[in-house]
């Protein structure tokens, strides 16, 4: 009797501990260990951007009230920079910050439809970022002042939500004229390249480098240093020390170039489809400043400033491989 007195709450507890295992192992008191996924800051197709204008942004972000802009445009799939100057540009730089652009994500909305943002630091005659795609579509994007907790800033898309945007990112985004400008005077594709002739002042300071592609087999191609067989390791690691030395300002006209003398010219020849194209750069150094040498583009319409111990390592470059050369 005392065991049928029982059994309702026995078959009751047997059920829920049945029905217990069954939901544990269907994962329904498990908790979701995904973090959740942020939103995209803006959606658009980089390779759609035909023109982008940017605020330079100062350390602190958004403190200048007339922040000097950068425009580039994509003509016939080339960046042009059009202000402040036609400075020569880096597609990877600016593919780069397009890419940055694309990856920001709103960490958290602050209000979806504010009245006052210029209590965010947004000023709307003023887009920190506009887009413009080959469609004529614009996207005008705000950065505005940051958060009182650190690590974020507000930050608006066109007429939407303020949201918080991480100051990573808007580290990522700050972009000076220098961000966006080819650092590099000289430049050429060593596949194509058939010859590096280098003059410098004195006649120990005389090369050329020649270059037989191997179209088949790369790795076969030949290369001589002044008529003598060199490896392409050390054909390499010469042309490298060449194409590798930035500048650390602005290019400057070539037109400004007063008061200097040449030290050294290079000449590139190289293949340009059917065409054999020789181009020439000129170092030119002026004689109250031996710390650098102006380097002049083949059009002759950029000055890069290049440290002058850059251009004895490549001098030294040389050398070395005249020294092997000679031992061979």
């Amino acid at each position: 009797m005392q065991l049928r007195k029982w059994m309702p709450t026995i078959i009751m507890v047997a059920i829920l501990l049945l029905g217990g295992a069954y939901a544990y192992s269907q994962n329904f008191f498990q908790q979701d260990q995904t973090a959740p996924v942020e939103a995209k800051w803006i959606t658009f197709t980089p390779a759609n951007v035909q023109q982008i204008e940017v605020k330079s942004l100062s350390d602190d972000a958004k403190t200048t009230t007339t922040p000097s802009s950068i425009t580039l445009e994509n003509k016939q799939n080339q960046w042009q920079m059009r202000t402040p100057a036609s400075y020569p540009t880096n597609a990877y730089a600016i593919t780069d910050w397009l890419t940055t652009l694309q990856a920001a994500t709103v960490h958290a909305i602050v209000e979806n439809q504010p009245t006052d943002v210029a209590k965010y630091g947004i000023d709307t005659k003023q887009p920190t970022i506009v887009l413009t795609s080959t469609d004529g579509k614009q996207d005008r994007l705000y950065i505005g002042s940051k958060l009182p907790t650190d690590g974020y800033y507000y930050a608006r898309l066109n007429e939407g939500a303020i949201i918080q945007l991480s100051q990573q990112t808007v580290t990522d985004l700050s972009a000076t004229v220098f961000s966006f400008v080819d650092t590099t005077p000289f430049g050429w594709d060593d596949q194509y390249m058939t010859a590096l002739s280098w003059t410098g002042q004195d006649q120990d300071n005389q090369w050329t480098l020649k270059h037989q592609a191997n179209l088949e087999d790369p790795s076969q191609d030949r290369w001589t240093f002044n008529g003598h067989s060199i490896s392409s390791e050390q054909a390499s690691n010469l042309t490298d020390s060449i194409k590798n030395i930035p500048t650390d300002q602005l290019p400057q006209p070539a037109s400004q170039l007063s008061s200097k003398s040449p030290v050294f010219t290079l000449k590139v020849t190289r293949k340009e489809g059917e065409r054999t194209v020789t181009e020439t750069y000129q170092g030119f150094q002026s004689p109250d400043n031996s710390a650098y040498i102006e380097v002049v583009d083949p059009a002759h319409q950029w000055a890069y400033r290049l440290p002058s111990e850059s251009i004895k390592q490549v001098i030294q470059a040389a050398q070395a491989i005249t020294s092997s050369s000679a031992h061979q």
